[in-house]
């Protein structure tokens, strides 16, 4: 079976995104579809990198859930971080499961730098070694620091794993095998 393209992915996450869902995201690759399909309106509600510090998202996340839970307004928080940019700063899972922290991340899996590739392709140097990313194993990583996961590959699999996560009283993380498409970035 084919992965689901990224314009899949967000799409189906928009049909069941939360009322009141804070985004915070790091998926530089994903970014115009995450764009073209979730539309967030709610202030204090999207939380992203600047000037494209990697590394930003997870531990974002994790301090965001933080603040929702201890601030009481206990909104629902889903981080979509790209498989790359998940490794940057994983071990905020461990925070995030240590607190029970209700935290949903999206794990947009295509197995490459692909925002680096694009930008490699733009400046005329394609084959820029140590951006592929094969047989990280992201469900055996996020279960290593205690969190919940499963493998979504499929939009009703992602409907019934995002409703289970939003429920669970600790953080869940949900991979999703994504196409290899690069973006372009101009």
């Amino acid at each position: 079976t084919r992965p689901l393209s990224a314009d899949a992915l967000f799409a189906t996450l928009a049909r069941h995104w939360p009322e009141d869902g804070v985004l915070v995201q790091e998926t530089p690759s994903n970014l115009p579809a995450l764009r073209r399909h979730l539309r967030i309106t709610r202030p204090a509600s999207y939380f992203t990198m600047a000037s494209g510090g990697l590394g930003y998202g997870l531990p974002a996340a994790v301090g965001v859930a933080l603040a929702e839970r201890d601030t009481g307004r206990e909104r629902p928080v889903v981080a979509v971080i790209g498989d790359g940019s998940f490794h940057y700063s994983v071990q905020a899972l461990w925070t995030a499961a240590r607190l029970r922290l209700p935290l949903v991340v999206v794990v947009p899996v295509n197995q490459q730098y692909a925002i680096l590739k694009a930008f490699a392709e733009l400046k005329d140097t394609p084959g820029v070694p140590g951006l592929d990313l094969p047989g990280l194993d992201i469900t055996a990583v996020a279960g290593g620091y205690g969190c919940a996961t499963a493998v979504v590959e499929t939009p009703e699999q992602l409907a019934d794993a995002l409703a289970t996560a939003l429920r669970h009283d600790g953080p869940t993380v949900l991979p999703v095998p994504i196409t290899t498409d690069l973006p372009r970035i101009i």
